[in-house]
């Protein structure tokens, strides 16, 4: 496989934990970044706005100059940038990831990258969760390597990697936590293909704890999700904002799928949510391998005062501790 080559937007390199991963990532040749002039400019006039010296932000921008040298630097673009189709203000950024033939522009700002300016030249645009969750899916044992050497760096004060990745978690949740997992469920070299289990819901429940002790979070997912289907006043009850569901729309997103009993804490607040993963019911072996790759679902459990828990979300994505607990 080929080392992905990725324009890394001024945003992405702004926030300071964000950064430094990218970076991490990149000198360990995970990835090829690209920048222009341009872009290290705006980084550097931006990064006193977060409380950093104008110094302090030449010192990081000419450091990362510096690291990747000319290899990383984009020029000669400027006469393709009056051809690009996004939002004025980033034109310069889709010209660069086009004239150097970028597989990815990397940017919280996805909306100023419409498809149709994209895709014509080959470029996907990507948010840095997703573009770190497909580093992490192509290699975690290399990315949680990589993590866990420079952390070792990190003396004053020290720093674990559930610490690295609670910090990131609110920028970019579903890496945090779904390299957080790796990390504690490393287990060597396993098949690419999963195994095919096929289990009653009643012994499926009993498996994942007592029945109606909803002081267990994988015991609340699998009876709310049973109440979806046998019962649906058990899922009322069992969501944490009944009226801001549609129970219909949870039924048939669900088709298909199974909920595993991969539980995770979240990263960044381990005893208040929980996420547990659904996979694709596959009802023959050769559609394994595509049923594989479909996208990701996930039951989002949040844990009330009382101690038991209740079903907050449901969906692709892995949401930051504070979306769920100051919204």
């Amino acid at each position: 496989m080929s080392t992905p080559v990725s324009v890394l937007d001024a945003c992405t390199l702004i926030p300071h934990r964000l950064s430094t991963t990218l970076l991490w990532l990149a000198e360990a040749g995970l990835f090829q970044p690209l920048w222009s002039e341009e872009i290290l400019d705006e980084v550097q006039r931006n990064l006193p706005k977060l409380g950093i010296t104008p110094a302090k932000a030449k010192r990081r921008v000419d450091a990362m100059r510096a690291a990747f040298g000319a290899e990383a630097l984009v020029d000669g673009f400027e006469s393709l940038i009056d051809e690009m189709e996004c939002d004025p203000k980033d034109r310069h950024v889709l010209a660069a990831a086009v004239h150097n033939e970028a597989d990815a522009v990397v940017t919280f700002n996805l909306k100023d990258f419409p498809v149709e300016a994209a895709d014509p030249h080959g470029v996907e645009i990507l948010h840095p969760d997703a573009f770190l969750s497909q580093l992490l899916n192509q290699g975690a044992e290399a990315v949680i390597t990589v993590l866990l050497a420079r952390l070792q760096d990190l003396r004053r004060p020290p720093v674990t990697l559930d610490d690295w990745l609670a910090g990131l978690a609110s920028v970019v949740p579903m890496f945090a936590n779904l390299a957080a997992y790796e990390f504690h469920h490393q287990s060597g070299p396993v098949s690419d293909i999963p195994a095919l289990v096929q289990a009653d819901q009643q012994s499926a429940m009993e498996a994942m704890g007592e029945l109606g002790t909803f002081t267990s979070p994988t015991q609340v997912a699998m009876s709310w999700v049973f109440g979806l289907d046998k019962d649906l006043d058990l899922a009322i009850d069992l969501s944490y904002d009944p009226r801001g569901w549609d129970y219909e729309w949870a039924r048939e997103h669900l088709t298909g799928r199974s909920l595993t009993s991969w539980l995770h804490p979240a990263v960044d607040a381990p005893e208040q949510i929980a996420f547990m993963r659904f996979v694709p019911e596959v009802e023959h072996t050769s559609q394994v391998f595509q049923a594989y790759l479909t996208e990701m679902t996930f039951l989002t459990l949040v844990r009330l005062e009382d101690g038991t828990w209740r079903v907050w979300g449901l969906g692709p994505g892995l949401p930051p501790a504070g979306e769920i607990l100051n919204g």
